[in-house]
């Protein structure tokens, strides 16, 4: 391995050890989705990445869905999901759009659909789900956008 590569391995193996230190002894007391967990390693990730920018909100957030899961509160999970999505979009904590997107990208590929679209028609929605809904093309347009012009710069 190169120098630069064991470093960057290093340094996302202390945070995950540390977790396990931390960890209750009695499983059965927090058990969590692993998409949840999932997520939240891509933002540990982005935050040992980056030079800037305040993660702890995000954290803070999958925590309350990760609690909401736990106690089987499926509304919880979505409204939590819905203000992790919208703290996104808006960048809160001063995240870059580049880590904000790995974060969207990890969301899409781990969260089940069910937490983040509504399972009915457009028609049918409340304005909280339309919002939702909004909210995702808006993000899937601005990646889409944002992987386009970096495949035309080559």
């Amino acid at each position: 391995m190169t120098q630069p590569l064991k470093h960057v391995a290093l340094m996302m193996l202390i945070p995950a050890l540390t977790a396990l230190c931390l960890a209750p002894l009695d499983v059965s007391a927090w058990v969590a989705p692993p998409w949840i967990d999932k997520i939240a390693l891509v933002v540990m990730e982005q935050k040992n990445l980056s030079k800037s920018g305040n993660f702890e909100p995000y954290f803070k957030q999958l925590e309350t869905v990760s609690e909401a899961a736990v106690k089987g509160e499926y509304n919880g999970k979505r409204k939590g999901m819905n203000r992790f999505l919208e703290m996104l979009e808006t960048k809160e904590g001063g995240i870059s759009a580049d880590a904000a997107h790995k974060i969207f990208a990890a969301v899409v590929k781990s969260a089940p659909y069910a937490v983040l679209l509504p399972l009915k028609s457009e028609d049918k929605l409340d304005p909280e789900e339309k919002a939702l809904v909004e909210r995702m093309k808006r993000f899937a347009a601005a990646m889409k956008d944002q992987d386009e012009r970096a495949a035309l710069s080559f």
